[in-house]
């Protein structure tokens, strides 16, 4: 069993929500890449095709937003929604 900490894991399912729109968007999480600080890059890719605005392919999301913005990023683990 994975640990059920908001810090995100590769195979995770997030859920992006847009702060304008309130439009849910899906994604997988196949990457993470640390730098040599410790702060991660999370690389997520989209299966529906549609790609949230603030989102870089060459950069991907910082882990700490996606681990502190609750309102904005639902993560599910093995079924489970990470509160």
């Amino acid at each position: 069993m994975r640990s059920m900490s908001r810090n995100p894991q590769v195979g995770d399912l997030i859920i992006k929500t847009c702060s304008v729109s309130g439009k849910k968007l899906p994604g997988l999480i196949h990457e993470i890449n640390e730098d040599k600080c410790g702060y991660a890059s999370v690389f997520v890719t989209w299966p529906s095709g549609v790609v949230p605005r603030d989102y870089r392919p060459e950069h991907g999301y910082s882990s700490i937003n996606i681990h502190n913005h609750l309102g904005e990023f639902e993560i599910i683990r093995d079924g489970e929604s990470i509160p």
